[in-house]
């Protein structure tokens, strides 16, 4: 054996040795955290939609899995929205459609595909037989406020040309709106489309998610997740403390606070305004309150029909460590909302008084 040969042999073992130690120490991390962590595993496969915000990625299969709570597959369809039912945009003449706009609770974290919110909803107005064809898409992504709902619906929403549209409010909505800062509040209460973007470590994560072995971490690793979750959590306190916010459900923030009426009703307006009905979803928290910044005559007043979770959801539909809804809170929100989207429809092909 030549010189050469052996340093070049030495070589591979000393890598060989390194990189199986490297396993080793890896692998016992990994051990290490499951026992005394059990981190949740939830990883969030958003990119650039093209409008200055975020969009589920599509065609999407992953596993989201939070200890003691659950451990389920969420799939997305080639819009990125929740599940593998396709909806084309021109939709079938006769079909009537709800469009559903939320954040983490109507995309579905913690259940099935079939057990959403959205799911349940078109299933159920299917099953009562009245002869119609009702179809929900759902563009509802985690981390969203009204803020990137209203460009969701402006720029991907309108082409599905909705009879009604499905807003969820949740208590963290107020800060999301002011984080993203893609509106500014005109003098009349309307909005105005700032001239910047709301793509959080969006680029970052595209390319991270195209190598398959990170891909695989994000996916499996308890570990990963782990330094993952708590970089997560500090880029959010940093996004909160610039907008000088304590929390995201800081409801009694002034900027926070009116930011999310205007939305509110610029939301209506438009929704109006393209010939459709706006509906209102408040998702209150576990202990069944809720920060909206109207009640409920204003919301009716503005056009909304509400469905107020306060008046029909308990402690128990709600994960104990996630918080998200459990399957019987998706059920008894699309059974909640049954009523209401009948009526529209009824009062939609109501004669009018000249009639």
């Amino acid at each position: 054996m030549t010189q050469k040969q052996s340093r070049l042999r030495r070589f591979m073992s000393a890598t060989i040795a390194m990189l199986i130690g490297t396993a080793v120490a890896l692998l016992a991390v990994e051990v290490i955290v499951r026992i005394m962590y059990d981190e949740a595993v939830q990883p969030r496969f958003v990119i650039d939609s093209g409008h200055g915000i975020r969009m589920n990625q599509p065609n999407l299969e992953t596993r989201h899995y939070v200890p003691t709570d659950y451990d389920i597959r969420i799939t997305t369809n080639s819009a990125g929205m929740r599940g593998q039912r396709e909806y084309p945009r021109e939709r079938v003449a006769g079909t009537r459609r709800i469009l559903i706009l939320g954040d983490s609770f109507t995309f579905g974290y913690g259940v099935e595909d079939d057990e959403v919110v959205s799911a349940v909803l078109e299933d159920r107005l299917n099953a009562a037989g009245d002869g119609h064809r009702y179809e929900v898409p759902n563009l509802s992504v985690s981390g969203f406020g009204q803020a990137e709902e209203l460009v969701t619906y402006r720029e991907m929403g309108r082409p599905y040309d909705p009879d009604i549209v499905a807003i969820f409010y949740f208590e963290n909505d107020p800060g999301n709106n002011a984080v993203a800062n893609l509106f500014v509040v005109n003098d009349d209460g309307t909005v105005t489309r700032s001239e910047t973007d709301y793509l959080p470590a969006v680029s970052l994560r595209e390319k991270l998610y195209a190598i398959p072995p990170i891909r695989w971490l994000f996916e499996h690793s308890e570990a990963w997740n782990l330094i993952r979750n708590k970089l997560s959590w500090v880029v959010q306190q940093k996004l909160l403390k610039k907008e000088g916010l304590k929390k995201f459900d800081d409801g009694k923030n002034t900027r926070a606070r009116d930011l999310t009426q205007a939305l509110l009703r610029q939301f209506a307006l438009d929704i109006r305004g393209d010939g459709a009905v706006p509906m209102l979803v408040l998702i209150p928290g576990r202990r069944i309150t809720s920060n909206v910044p109207f009640d409920n005559e204003e919301l009716e007043a503005l056009g909304y029909v509400v469905v107020d979770g306060r008046d029909f959801l308990n402690v128990g539909d709600y994960f104990k460590v996630d918080a998200h809804w459990r399957p019987s809170g998706h059920a008894k929100a699309a059974e909640q909302m049954i009523e209401p989207v009948i009526q529209i429809y009824r009062d939609a092909e109501a004669p009018g008084p000249d009639s």
